[in-house]
């Protein structure tokens, strides 16, 4: 069989799926995109896009741990700058993005985001594992977050926030 990653379009050959097995999350060795391939090796495309914005690979490795479940299309960036540049070649339902960043805290890239007319509805789930209360929260939404969420979140409760924003 052959898979194809919907993002950067190269193509590999893997095994047949046995029959019942529908799907198969994969991670392009090329683009590193998460996505989950069916028996006709395409991405399935009604899954939401979520692009998860964090700078320590041992969280965004979990988160995508976590959100395999959802067999969504799952896109990481380490950087505000990656993120800005990924959200501008990706078509996104939903931002996670951690405060904590190396180049540009998280709170500005969520304004800029917010002030670009193409971008600015997509919904955004702001992280943090520097939980200070309601100051980081408050900050969050003030920059223009949708939500907020401590990164000792229990991942029922982050399902649920990533649901509610996506509206489902």
């Amino acid at each position: 069989m052959i898979i194809q990653c919907p993002e950067c379009k190269s193509r590999y050959r893997t095994k047949v799926l046995p029959e019942e097995q529908a799907s198969v999350r994969v991670k392009c060795p090329k683009c590193t995109h998460s996505f989950v391939a069916g028996q006709d090796g395409l991405a399935n495309s009604h899954k939401e896009t979520i692009l998860l914005v964090d700078d320590a690979r041992f969280f965004r490795d979990l988160m995508v741990d976590l959100l395999t479940e959802r067999a969504a299309n799952l896109i990481t960036a380490d950087s505000a700058e990656d993120a800005w540049i990924k959200l501008h070649k990706h078509s996104v339902d939903l931002l996670i993005v951690d405060i904590n960043l190396p180049d540009k805290n998280g709170l500005e890239l969520i304004q800029d985001i917010r002030a670009d007319k193409i971008r600015a509805q997509v919904p955004i789930l702001c992280i943090s594992g520097v939980y200070r209360k309601d100051d980081d929260a408050a900050k969050a939404v003030r920059a223009g977050a949708d939500d907020f969420i401590s990164k000792s979140f229990k991942p029922e409760e982050l399902n649920e926030r990533i649901d509610k924003l996506l509206k489902k």
